[in-house]
């Protein structure tokens, strides 16, 4: 019981990661309608841009932190203008710009893999750790916890209550009637998809303390990302949250009684189920 306790406290911090990736795809599918396949590698490029600016620089952790979400939306923006934003108005724009980011999570990947090889980097987070009876939290750990919290209240205030975030709802809602009442669609597109990039970037830096840098750190957790969203519903903030932090519970007490193959071919039969008998999701809401 002990240990089950501790692997669901350790099973959080790797699905508030799971959660923030999650959020990202989520919203800039709900705007652009556009599954982003280099949604990882920004994961990736966030924890490698911790790993410079402390490892090379020497910054403070936690000056780093507030930093690389600014770094990504760069990313992310020139991400968008290069090889989504172009395709889009063409009459298959989704589905190029589909392929578009597919090449350039390659692109990304292979590019970093070549300038820094495939070794592993780490560097320190918040040290020390919380004892409660049996249970020990890595400071680490609750941090990654608390500001992925944080960051996801910001997140659905900004949505609720600020203009920025009601133009970006209109626009996910209906986006010939957005632009009749005078929303820049394309704008607001190009913001979303600064916004997943930076989302993604601070979920790649909360979690390098932990899980170590590696080139290829971004596909493992752009595809449990993917489940957590189709599970969760597509364009459901609510979803992609609350599946993105059950299945890294849920991973992590499977992990207590199967081997790790296992439990990844547990994880994607659940996908299959939810796609045969809710393809909508268990938050989504059925097509009309």
């Amino acid at each position: 019981m002990e240990l089950a306790a501790q692997q669901i406290v350790n099973g959080l911090s790797a699905g508030m990661a799971y959660a923030l990736v999650a959020l990202g795809l989520t919203l800039i599918f709900g705007v652009l309608h556009v599954i982003n396949f280099a949604h990882g590698e920004f994961y990736m490029l966030g924890g490698l841009a911790a790993v410079v600016a402390v490892r090379i620089l020497g910054l403070p952790y936690l000056l780093v932190l507030p930093l690389v979400p600014l770094v990504l939306a760069l990313v992310g923006l020139l991400v968008e203008r290069l090889s989504v934003g172009p395709l889009l108005p063409r009459r298959d724009g989704l589905s190029d710009a589909l392929l578009a980011t597919y090449a350039v999570s390659l692109l990304l990947a292979d590019g970093v893999l070549a300038l820094r090889g495939p070794a592993p980097e780490r560097i320190d987070g918040l040290e020390g750790s919380l004892q409660l009876g049996s249970i020990i939290i890595g400071h680490q750990r609750l941090f990654v916890f608390v500001v992925g919290l944080l960051g996801i209240a910001a997140l659905d205030y900004m949505l609720r209550r600020t203009r920025f975030g009601k133009q970006m709802r209109a626009v996910a809602q209906n986006r010939f009637a957005a632009q009749v009442v005078g929303i820049d669609v394309k704008a607001m597109g190009q913001r979303t998809f600064m916004l997943g990039a930076a989302i993604a970037g601070l979920a790649g830096a909360l979690l390098v303390p932990i899980s170590q840098f590696t080139p290829l750190m971004g596909h493992n957790v752009v595809i449990k990302a993917f489940v957590v969203v189709v599970i969760g519903g597509m364009g459901s903030v609510a979803g992609a949250v609350v599946c993105g932090l059950a299945l890294g519970v849920l991973e992590a007490l499977l992990g207590l009684m199967l081997p790790e193959g296992f439990t990844t071919a547990l994880v994607y039969s659940l996908l299959l189920l939810t796609l045969l008998l809710r393809p909508q999701g268990l938050f989504g809401k059925v097509a009309r």
